[in-house]
C-alpha cells in the first residue's frame, strides 16, 4: 500500500524531534542488538516485546541516568502530522501500549534471577493540537501530550510538508532490499521507504549511537527531498524540554540557543518573566525572558491545550486566569540536559512583580 503524506509527515517530524531534544539524557534505541531480551525487529521496523504481544516503535529514546526510586526509564516517542486534531484514539493506543510492556516480566531458566526492567513513558506530539477527549485522558494516564502547532514552528513544518510531498508524488524510488545494493523499487514498498528516510534522516542528523553497527542505505534521491528538512533542523539546533509544576511538560523554542545556554550556564537558577500578547498566535505562543536581563535570551512555548482552554474559554477575565496560570503551573520551570557526560539543570523562577511591570512598560496582553 502506497503510504500517505501525512503519515509519513509524521514519521519525519519524529526523527526530527529526536534530534531537537537530543540533549534531554535519552540515546535513541535503534537495533535489537542494544536490548536482544525487550526488542526486536519485525519487518523494517524496531518492535518492543510486551507481556501480550509485541509492539512497533517508531522512535524510543532511554534516559542515559536512572532517577531515583524508579526503574531505568525508557520513552516513546509519536508524532501527528495532520490537519484535524489529533483525537482520543492515540492516547487509547499510546495506553494500551504502555500497559502491555510495563506488565511485561518472564524471565527464564536460562536468563538471571533478575533480569532488566524498564519503566516505559510516552509523549504523543500533534501539530494540529488535540481533541478535549484526548487531552482529558492523557491527563488521567500520565501521557504527556505536546502541542506544536504554534507559529514559532512554522518554518519546521512547512519544510516537512514540502519534503513529504515531493517523496510520495514520486513514482520510483531506489528504496533497496534488505541486505542488498538499492535497487529502482516502487515506492509502494511502503515499509522501507520509511526504514530509508529515517535512515538518512538519523546519519545526517547524528542521533545514532555511537559504536552501534548499524546497517543504513544511501538513498540520492530521498537525501535531496530530505536536505531542507535536515537544514532547518540543523538551524533551530535544539528545543529544550521543560517540565512545570504539576503534570505538564513544556517544549521550549529559543530564539537563539546558544545565547540562553550562555546565560543559563552563568544563572542556573533565575527569575523570569512569562508573557504572551494577542497580537502573537491570538496569545496562544507564550514567551520566557530573564527578570535581570531582558535581552539576553527569549523563549516561547505553547501552553498545554488544557490549559489554554481554560484560560481564553472566558473572555472577560482572561488575564486574571493566564496569571493564576503562572502562578500555579509555571511558578518553577526546571531544563535538564546532559551534554558529552555532563548534567546541566537549570531552575526558571516565574516573578510576579517584574512580568507586571514589563507587560504594562511593553502594553502586552498578559
Amino acid at each position: 500500500m502506497k503510504i500517505s503524506k501525512d503519515t509519513l509527515k509524521g514519521y519525519i517530524l519524529e526523527e526530527v524531534l529526536a534530534y531537537l531534544i537530543r540533549t534531554t539524557g535519552y540515546k535513541l534505541l535503534v537495533d535489537p542488538s542494544q536490548d536482544p531480551r525487550d526488542l526486536d525487529r519485525r519487518g523494517n521496523g524496531l518492535v518492543v516485546k510486551g507481556r501480550g504481544g509485541v509492539h512497533q516503535v517508531d522512535v524510543l529514546g532511554q534516559l542515559e541516568w536512572i532517577p531515583a526510586f524508579t526503574f531505568p526509564l525508557r520513552l516513546f516517542i509519536e508524532a501527528k502530522f495532520r490537519k484535524g486534531k489529533t483525537g482520543i484514539d492515540a492516547v487509547r493506543n499510546a495506553i494500551g501500549v504502555l500497559l502491555d510492556i510495563n506488565q511485561n516480566n518472564s524471565p527464564t531458566r536460562e536468563q538471571v534471577v533478575f533480569p532488566q526492567k524498564y519503566h516505559y513513558a510516552y509523549a504523543l506530539f500533534s501539530t494540529s493540537g488535540f481533541s478535549k477527549p484526548a487531552m482529558d485522558m492523557a491527563l488521567a494516564h500520565q501521557i504527556s501530550l505536546i502541542d506544536l502547532s504554534g507559529d514559532e514552528l512554522n518554518e519546521l513544518r512547512n519544510a516537512i510538508t514540502r519534503a513529504a510531498d515531493k517523496i510520495v508524488d514520486q513514482r520510483d524510488i531506489p528504496i533497496g532490499r534488505e541486505g542488498y545494493e538499492p535497487d529502482e523499487t516502487n515506492i509502494s514498498g511502503r515499509g522501507k521507504v520509511v526504514s530509508r528516510v529515517r535512515d538518512i534522516l538519523r546519519r545526517q542528523l547524528e542521533t545514532l549511537p555511537m559504536g552501534l553497527e548499524y546497517q543504513t542505505y544511501d538513498i540520492p534521491l530521498l537525501r535531496n527531498e530530505l536536505e531542507p528538512v535536515i537544514t532547518v533542523a540543523r538551524q533551530y539546533n535544539e528545543l529544550f524540554v521543560a517540565m512545570a509544576n504539576g503534570p505538564f511538560m513544556l517544549l521550549l523554542k529559543a530564539d537563539d540557543p546558544n545565547a540562553f545556554l550562555t546565560y543559563a550556564r552563568q544563572h542556573p537558577r533565575q527569575r523570569v518573566n512569562i508573557t504572551w500578547s494577542r497580537r502573537i498566535d491570538n496569545g496562544r505562543t507564550w514567551e520566557i525572558i530573564p527578570t535581570e536581563d531582558r535581552t539576553a535570551y527569549r523563549l516561547s512555548f505553547r501552553p498545554p491545550e488544557i490549559l489554554a482552554r481554560w484560560i481564553f474559554g472566558v473572555p472577560d477575565d482572561v488575564r486574571g486566569r493566564a496569571l493564576q496560570t503562572k502562578q500555579e503551573y509555571f511558578s518553577n520551570i526546571t531544563i535538564y540536559r546532559y551534554v558529552d557526560g555532563r548534567d546541566h539543570l537549570f531552575r526558571l523562577e516565574f516573578d510576579l512583580e517584574s512580568t507586571r511591570s514589563y507587560i504594562e512598560g511593553v502594553d502586552r496582553g498578559g
